[in-house]
């Protein structure tokens, strides 16, 4: 139980940056092209910064599970076709 939530918060945190980036980005648009919002761009920007975070991090939250399933799987490390005898004993 608890290494699938460490996978959980990992798989969500990496979509956390770019998600949040990507809602922030839109909030600057629209307040810099925005003439009434751009007279304020200072608090409009800060709120755009805090309400983008609080946005995304439930999304990740939410998301991670279905992209999770996949890193789950025990991964086998396979003998390369390509590769030579080993040089020293494995």
């Amino acid at each position: 139980m608890q290494s699938e939530i460490g996978i959980r918060a990992q798989v969500a945190m990496l979509f956390f940056t770019t998600l949040n980036v990507a809602v922030f980005t839109v909030a600057v648009y629209v307040v810099m092209l925005s003439p009434t919002l751009n007279v304020h761009a200072g608090y409009w920007l800060l709120f755009g910064m805090i309400a983008s975070a609080l946005i995304t991090a439930p999304l990740c939250w939410l998301l991670a599970p279905r992209v999770g399933g996949k890193l789950r799987k025990k991964i086998v490390a396979e003998r390369s076709p390509l590769a030579g005898a080993p040089s020293r004993p494995v």
